[in-house]
């Protein structure tokens, strides 16, 4: 049992969501887990035990990051629901608990506003499960995710043996997998690649091509990151960034990141980074400032912000890029992208970091503006 009478104290449930009928009250509960007073009762309701809705939830919240600290049940437009308060253990003062519901008949996911959505539940459960059929999961999870500052999204777990291997996320209007995270054991792996980095690219090529037709990327980095498992060296994973290119420019954020396990070739990592809309991107894609010109603008800069350092200052870089970085949630207006100049460079302060860093100014290819500075490290 997950819930136990043990040292009993007073506590509440958390808030229900607008529209909800809940039954609370303050009860004698335990520690771990503030039960509901609509959790009385239950013998013969038919509805799923407490304690199978719980690890329902810890498939999705393992305890190992998360504290179930509440559970009720909760009515909202006719059907019945547990409610359960989620503590990330990375922020164990939070004020108040993140509020998380399942089905109290079925143990499906579900939250306010999947509803409004173009993909159901159902059509989320069959992308996912067609896109990732060869790893044969026991169950495919979904959740709707709506929060204020980032776009929606249909969360979705692969379960094998009651433990999630695979996890993701899935745009709720076009179908498109966002992103997704593989969990591959490091144990026992050799040191070194068994692939090799032109064979790990054609996967990553080849996944990128399957899931999103033919678009316009190149792959800007691919690099090999070895780690240790318990202080001996196993083979790590490759990593591969791809630009979106637009009128021949890539851009600054748009792209991908896909990462190989270098002894399978299985995807470990996904992410598709496809925010903005063509329309947003600048008409004016050739540069009125010269290279040299942005050069000279960005030491400039630097001089003022650290004079000391300007001696041993060293230009590493300097292209033309789409600056179409912005806040989450943000849909730039038509035109609004700007091209500018990507200006990357160094001192000796940032040379003599471990590892050493690189800052960055940007400058607009049309009207030589200085549109930002990552120079922290030198002030």
């Amino acid at each position: 049992m997950i819930i136990s009478a043990d040292t009993p104290q007073h506590g509440t449930i958390s808030q229900a969501p607008t529209g909800s009928r809940t039954e609370n009250a303050t009860i004698l509960v335990t520690p771990q887990i503030i039960l509901g007073s609509g959790l009385q009762n239950l013998t013969g309701s038919g509805l799923l035990p407490v304690d199978t809705a719980t690890d329902r939830v810890r498939l999705e919240y393992p305890a190992l990051h998360y504290t179930v600290a509440s559970v009720n049940l909760t009515e909202w437009e006719g059907r019945q629901y547990y409610e359960f308060g989620i503590i990330p253990l990375s922020d164990p003062d939070k004020e108040g608990n993140v509020p998380v519901w399942i089905d109290a008949i079925s143990g499906e996911p579900f939250s306010p506003g999947q509803d409004a959505v173009k993909i159901t539940a159902e059509q989320a459960k069959r992308i996912v499960t067609t896109s990732f059929r060869s790893q044969k999961p026991d169950t495919v999870r979904v959740r709707y995710r709506d929060i204020p500052t980032t776009p929606g999204s249909w969360d979705f777990f692969l379960v094998k043996m009651n433990t999630t291997f695979l996890s993701g996320s899935l745009d709720p209007e076009t179908g498109q997998i966002i992103s997704f995270s593989n969990r591959i054991p490091a144990g026992g792996q050799p040191a070194a690649p068994v692939i090799s980095l032109a064979e790990a690219q054609r996967i990553a090529d080849q996944t990128i091509a399957g899931w999103n037709g033919p678009i316009s990327i190149n792959m800007s980095a691919g690099t090999f990151e070895s780690q240790k498992e318990n202080g001996t060296p196993v083979a790590g994973r490759y990593v591969f960034e791809y630009d979106r290119i637009i009128l021949d420019i890539p851009c600054e954020g748009d792209g991908f990141t896909v990462t190989i396990d270098p002894v399978t070739g299985d995807i470990t990592g996904y992410e598709r980074r496809w925010n903005n809309p063509d329309n947003a991107f600048s008409i004016a894609s050739e540069p009125l400032v010269t290279k040299r010109e942005a050069t000279f603008a960005i030491l400039q800069k630097t001089m003022e912000i650290s004079p000391e350092s300007i001696n041993s200052v060293r230009i590493l870089s300097t292209q033309l890029q789409w600056k179409d970085q912005h806040a989450p949630g943000v849909t730039p207006r038509p035109g609004s992208i700007p091209l500018a100049w990507n200006v990357a460079f160094d001192d000796e302060t940032l040379r003599a970091t471990t590892p050493p860093m690189t800052a960055t100014g940007w400058v607009d290819a049309q009207t030589g503006t200085i549109l930002g500075m990552d120079y922290t490290r030198g002030q």
